[in-house]
């Protein structure tokens, strides 16, 4: 399956697992990587103070395509492309965006991967998008304080791209015996928690679904 992704950083099973040993107690019985699927856009944010100056402020977000959570895209992040024609594409959307001392780099390319590894897409991009304003709106302002600023807004830029982030999912038995998993992040190597992995799991629902809808649909044409 051909898809846009952010190269993972983290790419061989066994440097992921001697990274998540070291800080984990836990016996893994296995791990895989998988790619979810988020909407890339540029916003701008329009704050007015409560003496009346106003300022503008710009930004990339990410937004995933099964619940919407917002990943922000610090300031100093560069993207460098491994397809010229991917540049591209992403030009317009990456315009107003430079880099400040490359801080962080993250590599972009179009990678043919198993559709296995590929968590499916729940949600419409635009969706998404609206859903994710509405969240670093909230944060924004719970962050900076509600009497700090008269009016926020935040608007979303027309350009939006569809790419793929990876996830490396650690399983583990717990001490009931039941399995479960952890989730690093493939970028930064990072365990995750709360919403990432709310959105994982409801990923590997809708993939289990398809996956026997499909086989239901084969059973079916065979009879």
């Amino acid at each position: 399956m051909k898809i846009v992704r952010f190269v993972p950083r983290f790419a061989e099973a066994d440097e992921v697992l001697k990274k998540y040993c070291r800080k984990n107690f836990k016996a893994p019985c296995s791990l895989e990587l998988v790619y979810l699927p988020f909407v890339l856009f540029r916003y701008k944010i329009e704050l007015t103070s409560m003496f009346g100056r106003k300022k503008n402020e710009y930004g990339l977000l990410l937004a995933d395509l099964l619940q919407a959570i917002p990943v922000n895209v610090r300031k100093g992040t560069e993207f460098e492309f491994r397809n010229s024609d991917l540049q591209n594409e992403f030009a317009e959307l990456l315009d107003s965006f430079p880099a400040e001392n490359k801080k962080n780099v993250i590599l972009v390319e179009t990678a043919d991967v198993q559709a296995g590894q590929v968590l499916p897409v729940v949600l419409q991009e635009q969706a998404a998008i609206e859903a994710g304003k509405s969240w670093l709106k909230y944060d924004i302002m719970r962050l900076a304080g509600s009497l700090r600023y008269r009016r926020l807004d935040v608007t979303p830029l027309p350009e939006a791209k569809t790419v793929y982030y990876p996830y490396w999912l650690i399983y583990f038995r717990d001490r009931k015996g039941k399995m479960q998993f952890d989730v690093l992040d493939g970028l930064s190597g990072q365990k995750e928690g709360g919403q990432i992995i709310k959105s994982v799991k409801i990923g590997l629902v809708e993939k289990q679904k398809i996956s026997q809808n499909l086989h239901s649909v084969k059973g079916g044409s065979e009879n």
